[in-house]
């Protein structure tokens, strides 16, 4: 690894990231549609290697895709909340029943199984507070295997960095 390069720990069986990489990945979390010429340019090398390290990274697993960002309120999605979920019990089938079909259903963005008080968090968002009402009962609290759900609304959004952790010296 370079001596610029930021030392970040890879997970167990990947190689880790040298300076080149950090920057690749920094440009595409910033921009995922730049084109490959100007993401050469910005790095610093040529296309081809620009191409083919960033076909790389996708092989190895660190870049896991790229997608379309929508604003939720230009399509009629402009209530969000997070709910945590707390189910009667912890056996496998309830487990596994509960994370084969809730994640899947329209309203959900994302679905986070956590330790402690609560079992799952959702984050959902819908069109009205009567809809948001109308899911949690539909979906969830006439679920058999759900024991207890708290809803929060979401006022705003922030993203984080999804990127490497920058240097920590």
């Amino acid at each position: 690894m370079s001596s610029n390069a930021k030392n970040i720990r890879p997970a167990a069986g990947h190689e880790p990231l040298d300076a080149i990489d950090e920057r690749l990945l920094a440009a595409l979390v910033d921009d995922a549609r730049i084109s490959n010429k100007q993401l050469a340019e910005l790095v610093g090398i040529a296309p081809s290697t620009a191409l083919m390290r960033t076909r790389a990274l996708s092989d190895r697993g660190i870049i896991q895709g790229f997608e379309a960002k929508l604003s939720l309120s230009a399509i009629g999605r402009s209530v969000q909340a997070l709910i945590a979920v707390r189910l009667r019990a912890h056996d496998r089938e309830q487990i596994d029943r509960f994370t084969s079909r809730v994640p899947k259903l329209p309203a959900v963005l994302s679905t986070f199984h956590t330790s402690g008080s609560v079992d799952y968090l959702l984050h959902i968002a819908v069109a009205t507070t009567e809809d948001l009402r109308d899911w949690v009962l539909d979906n969830l609290a006439t679920d058999p295997v759900v024991g207890h759900t708290e809803t929060t609304l979401v006022f705003d959004h922030m993203q984080g960095n999804h990127g490497p952790l920058p240097d920590q010296d």
